[in-house]
């Protein structure tokens, strides 16, 4: 006989026939003891075996786990000993393109700088030029005689300076096919220097002068030697005037 009866019933339509179960005394207290039981059983079987188990091979895996990492540290402390060393030799190099780098910015400071100065003095120079032509401009033009009678012009002056003497050597040329020279014919050559026109003109009384003969019939070309102690820091010049008796016929004269 049944020791227990269960009735179902449905709230939303309490005139429905109740579902009615009949347990027995055995089947529910066995149901009672597995409710009770299986979580207890279940606990100790997971404390006391499946958890030890399933740690023990997590532990194995994990120790597993370790000898492959130590087994692979080898070569990657290897591979941070070379980037290492690799590194310190990079940070040597970037000092030393760092130190070159700040000489070469040093050189073209001191190249923009010498670039700047040697525009200046070139600025300079151009100016003094421009006073020297005008000088020598003067001069010509003061001493330079006018010539009543003009036979000869100097086609090319070489001028050679030897300590305290100047080596010269002059080229000349008729004016004209048809012009007539004389027999013979007096060179007179003076080395003049100075700053300007009027100290070059001075220097003419201080003596440095020579006369040479020139035979047209023979030569137009006049070599010769002339002692003259000028200083190396003024404007030199080499007057050149020929003489027919006691008339200019001609005058030239160069830088040097």
């Amino acid at each position: 006989m049944p020791a227990y009866t269960i009735l179902f019933m449905r709230k939303d339509d309490p005139g429905r026939r109740p579902l009615t179960v009949h347990v027995s005394s055995g089947l529910f207290w066995t149901f009672i003891v597995l409710a009770v039981g299986l979580p207890i059983c279940g606990f100790v079987a997971s404390a006391g075996f499946l958890a030890p188990a399933w740690l023990k091979l997590n532990v194995k895996n994990m120790q597993q786990e370790v000898e492959n990492a130590q087994q692979n540290m080898g070569p990657l402390q290897q591979q941070n000993t070379t980037l290492t060393t690799q590194a310190q030799k990079l940070q040597q190099q970037l000092q030393v393109e760092r130190e070159t780098r700040a000489g070469i910015e040093a050189k073209l400071t001191m190249a923009e700088t010498a670039r700047t100065e040697a525009g200046s003095r070139l600025t300079e120079l151009e100016s003094e030029l421009v006073d020297l032509k005008r000088s020598v401009a003067t001069y010509e033009h003061l001493l330079k005689p006018k010539l009543s009678r003009e036979l000869l012009e100097c086609v090319n002056i070489d001028i050679k300076p030897a300590g305290t003497a100047v080596d010269y050597q002059v080229n000349f040329a008729k004016v004209g096919k048809t012009t007539e020279l004389p027999k013979s014919l007096t060179v007179q050559v003076r080395a003049l220097s100075g700053d300007n026109a009027v100290t070059l003109g001075q220097s003419a009384n201080q003596g440095f002068k020579t006369t040479q003969a020139l035979n047209p019939a023979t030569s137009l070309v006049l070599k010769g030697n002339l002692s003259a102690n000028l200083p190396a820091s003024a404007n030199r010049l080499l007057d050149i005037k020929v003489l027919d008796g006691a008339e200019t016929v001609a005058s030239c004269w160069k830088m040097f």
